[in-house]
């Protein structure tokens, strides 16, 4: 891809699944188009191995394969039955994902590998999404709990569209810091599993107050980004659309050199 003049728009690809993932697309590219770029959906059926786009969003969906991933040991905790009747009724999609197995889509996750390590090599702007935040780190050698369920012990698991957990820093002059702003950040949480051990070259740098660990980004680059919430869930508040603003100003930059 040549390099943009000042009037081209970024061109961000928005990866998902060949089924399914509408909506996760309608309102990743509205945030993209609200920043100044423009979306590019690219499924796995839709893939023609072509990888050099202005940035890459990595979004969420299925269980990562597990010959794409590794896996960390969790404790054996026995949680109670009222402590399950209560996240069903807190929270309706931790009721409804019971009657669900999760499912796995290689051929996104290759796909999407591919995306990861070219942003990587050529120093990209990339945003993970929930499952894309963990393949960013299983693809660079981390490490990821199948379940969140045994970490939060005593705790119920939220699961929610709109902004039910705080998300707080654990390393000062972060990226997510300098695009977010102050924290708690006011996320939501759809995930099911978590980021266990970050790869060599990424770093943990925000937390859920119960523990889990919430942001990646790179130890050695400003353009490596993974969140494990659904900043395009939150198009409506200004945190969020600010890291679609990162990712698209990052690539507009990039193109400009």
């Amino acid at each position: 891809m040549s390099k943009m003049n000042t009037n081209e728009k970024p061109q961000i690809v928005v990866t998902g699944p060949d089924s399914s993932g509408t909506t996760a697309w309608l309102f990743t590219s509205l945030s993209i188009r609200l920043a100044g770029g423009v979306p590019v959906r690219v499924t796995p059926s839709k893939f023609d191995h072509s990888l050099e786009y202005d940035g890459y969003v990595i979004g969420g969906g299925s269980d990562i394969h597990p010959e794409n991933r590794t896996q960390s040991p969790l404790p054996k905790v026995n949680r109670s039955i009222w402590l399950k009747i209560k996240e069903s009724l807190m929270y309706p999609m931790e009721f409804l994902s019971r009657f669900t197995k999760g499912n796995f889509d290689k051929a996104r996750d290759d796909m999407e590998i591919a995306f990861i390590d070219y942003a990587i090599e050529n120093d990209k702007p990339i945003l993970g999404i929930c499952r894309g935040h963990q393949l960013l780190n299983a693809a660079l050698g981390g490490s990821m709990y199948t379940s969140t369920l045994p970490l939060l012990k005593d705790k119920p698991r939220i699961r929610s569209p709109f902004p039910r957990k705080d998300v707080i820093y654990v390393k000062d002059d972060s990226l997510i810091a300098e695009i977010a702003g102050d924290d708690p950040i006011h996320v939501n949480a759809i995930h099911s599993q978590a980021v266990a051990e970050p790869a060599d070259e990424l770093e943990i740098t925000a937390k859920e107050k119960a523990g889990l660990n919430q942001v990646l980004e790179s130890a050695n680059s400003d353009k490596v980004l993974g969140v494990q919430w659904h900043p395009e869930y939150l198009v409506y508040m200004k945190t969020h659309r600010n890291i679609f603003r990162w990712l698209v100003e990052e690539a507009r930059n990039e193109n400009l050199k």
